[in-house]
């Protein structure tokens, strides 16, 4: 959980500092960001239904909201906004080397 706070906090500050923009607008941030926790939480739901993997509750918080842990659905928020912001970065660095 810790780690998905410090990764969230690094994306917005360097969003803020560096003046990046993430998405064309809050339009598309949210079609980006609902549709990938949609289908990332309907895939990892059938994951645990089906046995692939599971979650040992000593290293959760002990939320559970359906079949996963709070940390589960935090992850399919904070990952892809991680992913753009190296992608945004690595575009900024191309266009001013």
């Amino acid at each position: 959980m810790v780690f998905l706070v410090a990764v969230f906090l690094s994306c917005i500050t360097l969003k803020l500092s560096l003046g990046l923009r993430l998405f064309e607008s809050k339009k598309h941030a949210l079609l980006t960001l609902g549709s990938l926790f949609v289908i990332g939480s309907a895939l990892d739901s059938l994951a645990l239904v089906r046995g692939y993997w599971s979650y040992q509750q000593q290293f959760l918080v002990g939320v559970t909201i359906g079949l996963m842990p709070l940390e589960e659905y935090l992850f399919m928020l904070v990952i892809p906004l991680l992913t753009i912001t190296v992608f945004r970065l690595t575009q900024a660095e191309k266009r001013n080397p």
